[in-house]
């Protein structure tokens, strides 16, 4: 059973970061079932790793799309981002030294992280994109 499944919900009203939300709604769906399985070891490592590559990406490339935009949350949407880096970053040291075994507070964490950041914090700049796509 997924974490999350996409829906409308999740539409921040910019096709691209869309998309590379759903590759991260992907990647914590694939973690939370290889914890349900009781699955530990290197392919959870690898895929907690993928999680933070594509997450690091996505943060870069909405950051750039927001200064494209002239997005007024910028600056404080990066120290959120920021803050979510650090955090992750956290969870993956312990899950490496545990041999990728995923306490639930790790996944209680990306149940959060999707519901209070996608769900909430995100969508304060679909307004913007609204704006372009009826300026443009």
């Amino acid at each position: 059973m997924p974490i999350m499944e996409w829906n409308s919900d999740l539409d921040v009203g910019v096709e691209a970061m869309n998309d590379e939300h759903k590759q991260i709604l992907d990647l914590m769906n694939r973690i939370h079932d290889a914890s349900t399985a009781g699955q530990t070891g290197a392919p959870v490592i690898k895929l907690v790793d993928d999680l933070a590559q594509v997450t690091i990406d996505h943060f870069r490339d909405e950051e750039r799309y927001m200064e494209q935009t002239g997005y007024s949350g910028l600056a404080t949407h990066k120290l959120i981002h920021k803050d979510l880096l650090e955090k992750y970053t956290g969870y993956a040291t312990d899950i490496r030294a545990a041999n990728g075994v995923l306490p639930d507070k790790f996944l209680m964490f990306l149940k959060l992280w999707l519901t209070a950041h996608i769900k909430g914090i995100d969508m304060k700049y679909g307004p913007k994109a609204d704006q372009l796509k009826k300026a443009g």
